[in-house]
């Protein structure tokens, strides 16, 4: 068995953390074949991937470098946020901004 969790279990976990993200204006996709998160970045074809580890504990992204609790979907959506915003690829926003 790959995982520790059940797939729907895995669903419903990055469901409520692709609310959190979108949310905070982040353009993200969702894929159930391979359960993961896309989140766009400001490159071009290089978005970040978000999957729940194989213990179903965590949320890891950046080839799972960086983890964070699965009951945590807020954090955890903060912390992606500020990741990308600290290497600099941003998150591309999908709020329009008042011109």
């Amino acid at each position: 068995m790959r995982h520790a969790i059940r797939y729907d279990e895995e669903l419903r976990l990055l469901g409520e953390l692709y609310r959190e993200l979108v949310g905070l204006g982040l353009r993200v996709g969702f894929r159930d074949a391979l359960p993961g998160l896309t989140i766009t970045t400001e490159i071009p074809g290089v978005p970040l991937y978000v999957f729940v580890a194989e213990s179903g504990h965590d949320f890891d992204w950046n080839n799972a470098e960086m983890r964070h609790p699965v009951d945590d979907p807020a954090g955890a959506a903060r912390r992606i946020a500020a990741f990308l915003q600290e290497r600099g690829v941003g998150g591309v926003v999908t709020r329009s901004e008042p011109g």
